[in-house]
């Protein structure tokens, strides 16, 4: 089985495992939401948050009651993507705020995080020391370079590629063999592509099976929604 740790768009194929992206807003009523969450397909999950780029500071404490109304859905599984985003137009400060604020909801609700981040990735490894959180971190659609790939190895983040693997020269490419598999997972995000492709790419770079690498992947999966990844 595939598994897309991330995606925006949902593929109908039984072999897919895929984690739909929710960014969630309160102003759209609830009804809709669980509505979605209970009309899913049964290889279908999701991870929900509250993206930087659209944080209202208006509407943020009904936002991040829906979030914990969300997350207490046992189909998703992940808080986020949530995180940092230096190029955005979003208040820094405020970024930084509501981050951590999720970030405690995810530790209060026992849930893994999926983060974005942009040009942020010290301020992310800062807060991680700061907060010491006990349930796993992973950065999604990662193509940066060798130092901070490093760093993020170092602290025990998972490591999430998606499109770029397509691209031959991209830091994803150049990268996937530097980053342990035991850290590693795939995505699709919000681009026009399959899973299938991803992985068909990862397996050539990495010089492995895809059925090896659907399995390593899978474990990865299962390690960190039982709780048992970065301390």
């Amino acid at each position: 089985m595939y598994l897309n740790i991330h995606t925006h768009h949902i593929e109908a194929d039984e072999a897919i495992f895929q984690v739909q992206n929710l960014v969630i807003d309160s102003a759209i009523p609830v009804e809709v939401w669980e509505k979605q969450l209970v009309n899913s397909l049964p290889n279908q999950y999701f991870s929900a948050g509250l993206h930087p780029w659209y944080l209202k500071e208006t509407q943020l404490e009904a936002d991040l009651a829906l979030l914990k109304r969300i997350l207490t859905h046992p189909k998703v599984l992940f808080l986020g993507e949530c995180g940092l985003d230096r190029i955005c137009q979003t208040d820094w400060t405020f970024q930084i705020n509501v981050f951590k604020t999720q970030i405690q909801i995810a530790e209060a609700l026992q849930k893994p995080t999926v983060i974005h981040c942009v040009r942020a990735f010290s301020e992310i490894i800062q807060i991680k020391k700061l907060l010491r959180p006990k349930f796993p971190w992973l950065i999604h659609g990662f193509n940066n370079n060798e130092q901070i790939l490093k760093q993020l190895i170092q602290h025990q983040l998972y490591v999430s590629l998606g499109a770029a693997l397509l691209q031959d020269k991209s830091n994803a490419s150049r990268l996937i063999t530097s980053i342990p598999i035991k850290q590693l997972f795939l995505e699709t995000d919000d681009k026009n592509c399959t899973i299938s492709s991803i992985f068909v790419a990862a397996s050539n770079l990495l010089e492995v099976d895809i059925e090896y690498l659907q399995e390593k992947i899978y474990a990865n999966f299962k390690q960190i929604v039982e709780h048992q990844g970065s301390q």
